[in-house]
């Protein structure tokens, strides 16, 4: 009964967000603002950074899962990744990333439970990094700049303190215990948290280029500024590809930045043509999964 209203709940959420967004963004303008964009730099320049993240992903699981990131590995674990990226903008929570606890290579020892309990310590670094980015960007505008690369470095923070939960796992019920595996290797975790840094510059720089291909230029705070929110606000909605929360949340920021409407409104479209782009370079990661699986 609680997850059929949570559920009921993510719906009218997305409902409202998407009603609010159609009656307030000027289409027009919008429009003539994505006729006018240039594809070249969203495609070529988004897509490039979006493959290398998928790599740098595959890495990281690697890392938190214990495995050596030989070639093969990598090619397998990075496509696994992608494929799950794909997915998750689909899924609410982004919770599709789980695929690739099937799909990437899993410590023997371990199985599928030991990839659960690597799939949860991702998301504690993910979800520290985008804390940590949006602070950056309000303390680059609070004029404390010194204060962003230590708000950069919250993945080694989270990153320690879950590491100091491997003396703890023991204590945990014996059912529980196959699920928190990868809590006891601190180094591993360290190294992912390591990881989680330029995985999401290069999401960022990402973010970037889809902006920038709608004519709008954002500096590096502003863009801390609005990975860091958005990001956050469309994780907590839960609503798949964060629907309406996103196109509402950017909004929002960019004019507390001090943008235009018509510019803000361009640059929550611009974000939501990173969704299409996402799916079909995952869904080429899935299709090319079974070559790489023969090639293992």
């Amino acid at each position: 009964m609680r997850r059929r209203w949570r559920n009921i709940a993510v719906i009218v959420l997305a409902l409202a967000c998407t009603a609010a967004t159609i009656h307030l963004f000027s289409w027009p303008d919008i429009l003539r603002a994505l006729a006018d964009a240039d594809y070249v730099v969203l495609l070529l320049g988004g897509g490039g950074l979006l493959l290398t993240g998928f790599a740098v992903r595959g890495l990281r699981w690697l890392l938190v899962v214990g495995i050596e990131p030989r070639p093969r590995k990598l090619l397998r674990s990075g496509l696994a990744n992608g494929a799950a990226a794909g997915f998750a903008i689909l899924t609410p929570f982004q919770l599709g990333e789980v695929l690739k606890v099937r799909l990437a290579p899993q410590h023997a020892e371990g199985g599928w439970r030991h990839g659960v309990s690597g799939f949860m310590v991702e998301r504690v670094l993910d979800l520290s990094c985008l804390l940590g980015i949006g602070l950056s960007g309000l303390a680059i505008r609070a004029g404390h700049a010194w204060v962003a690369p230590l708000c950069w470095a919250m993945p080694l923070v989270s990153g320690l303190a879950l590491s100091l939960l491997a003396d703890h796992v023991d204590r945990a019920p014996a059912r529980a215990r196959p699920y928190l595996e990868s809590f006891r290797h601190r180094r591993r975790i360290l190294l992912a948290g390591l990881a989680t840094i330029p995985l999401w510059l290069l999401n960022a720089g990402m973010w970037w280029c889809a902006v920038a291909s709608v004519g709008v230029r954002l500096d590096p705070m502003e863009l801390c500024v609005v990975v860091g929110g958005v990001m956050l606000a469309t994780v907590a909605s839960m609503t798949p590809s964060g629907i309406g929360v996103s196109e509402l949340s950017t909004r929002g920021i960019m004019l507390w930045l001090g943008y235009p409407v018509a510019e803000a409104e361009a640059t929550a479209i611009g974000l939501r043509l990173l969704s299409p782009l996402i799916a079909t370079l995952g869904l080429s990661c899935m299709l090319l999964m079974p070559l790489a699986s023969r090639r293992d």
